[in-house]
Formats: C-alpha cells, structure tokens, sequence
C-alpha cells in the first residue's frame, strides 16, 4: 500500500483500521493490545497536530511582525540618509559613511592636442600596402 503523507488522510486511515478491529473483534483474537497502542497514537498525534497549527499561526504573526519592523527600519534608514544629505549636502564626502554616493562634479574634458595632417611628398607608400598606417577617429591602425 502506498505511504500516506497527509496528515488528515492518516488520521481516516487510522480510525478506519480501529473500526475495522472494532467491527471484527470476535475473529481477532489479542488485538486488545495493538488497538490500543493505534488509539493511543491517534489521540498523541492530533493533539501534536493542533500544537503544529497553533505554532504555525504565531510563526505566521511573528513573520508579519518581523517583515514590518524591516519595512519601518527601512523607511527609518532612507529618512536618515536623506536628512544626512540635506544637513551635510551633496558634495560632502562623509555621505559615503551613510551609504550615500557624494555628487562628484565633473571637470572639464581636457582637449586632446589634434594630430599634425600628414606631409605631403614624404615616403610614398602604396595603396594595397598591408604594413601602411592609417590615422582615424578611433585611433592608430595597422
């Protein structure tokens, strides 16, 4: 017989073998002992099973108590972080102890000095020549 694994289930297959001892007592000799020890079970069992439900019910409360303490600390670390950039301002670098990013300004690009046009009437070299460089946007290229 396959195992049962839900617990309802189990329990209507327990009461079922007991009123099935109960039903043919007379043909099951010294079964006294064996019911018993299946009764005793039975009430263990669905005693533990409304203990595992109640413990159930308050790990689901904790559960709802503790996702909202993380939400009000949450909200409570972003208002502190916030009052951390108004009061020290942007730039400041002691934001970062806040886990705050500094606003960095950026500098001015510095021009890059522009390449010489080549010379004309230098090494003439020819078209399909593979060892030829050619200066372009992106750099130098062989």
């Amino acid at each position: 017989m396959p195992e049962i694994t839900a617990q309802a289930k189990v329990f209507r297959d327990w009461e079922a073998v007991l009123g099935a001892c109960a039903q043919n007592t007379a043909q099951l000799p010294g079964v006294d002992a064996l019911k018993a020890d299946l009764e005793a079970l039975l009430a263990q069992a669905r005693d533990l099973k409304v203990q595992q439900e109640s413990h159930a019910g308050s790990r689901l409360v904790a559960t709802q108590q503790l996702d909202k303490a993380i939400e009000a600390g949450r909200e409570a670390a972003r208002k502190l972080r916030a009052f951390a950039v108004v009061h020290l301002g942007t730039a400041s670098m002691a934001l970062s102890q806040f886990g705050v990013t500094p606003r960095q300004r950026r500098g001015k690009k510095s021009k890059t000095p522009g390449t010489p046009p080549p010379t004309v009437g230098g090494a003439q070299t020819s078209a399909h020549d593979q060892t030829a460089t050619t200066q372009g946007k992106e750099g130098t290229h062989v």
